[in-house]
């Protein structure tokens, strides 16, 4: 018996695992916020290799969306092409044949194509 939950055997090795997935994917997260200019500059949302993680479920402005699946190595990739330009919140969890884990807190960016240079003069020269 774990003294932490009080649960023994199967059940805990199970909470603790689940435990350690939302915890994964809550860094993973947090490391996408420290750095906003990888989601502008890639069009995909990516969660590195989860061990144990076999699916995911991205939330976005509160809305699940589809379950994927894991990629080969446990991670997960969303193409962004598919959003229009704005402000999204999105959260995740992982699953596997255990059930799923929390979701993660929440992660905002905004998606917004560059556009075309303006402002642009023409002078003679100093």
């Amino acid at each position: 018996m774990t003294k932490a939950s009080g649960l023994d055997g199967p059940t805990a090795r199970k909470e603790e695992h689940m435990r350690s997935l939302f915890y994964s994917v809550l860094g993973l997260l947090a490391l996408a916020l420290l750095f906003p200019a990888l989601a502008f500059g890639n069009p995909f949302l990516v969660c590195d290799p989860q061990a144990g993680a076999e699916q995911y479920v991205l939330e976005i402005n509160g809305t699940d969306g589809a379950i994927f699946t894991a990629q080969p190595d446990g991670s997960m990739k969303y193409d962004l092409a598919g959003l229009a330009d704005g402000t999204y919140t999105v959260r995740a969890k992982a699953g596997n044949i255990w059930g799923w884990s929390e979701y993660s807190l929440p992660f905002e960016f905004t998606k917004a194509v560059p556009g075309a240079p303006s402002g642009l003069r023409v002078s003679s020269g100093p």
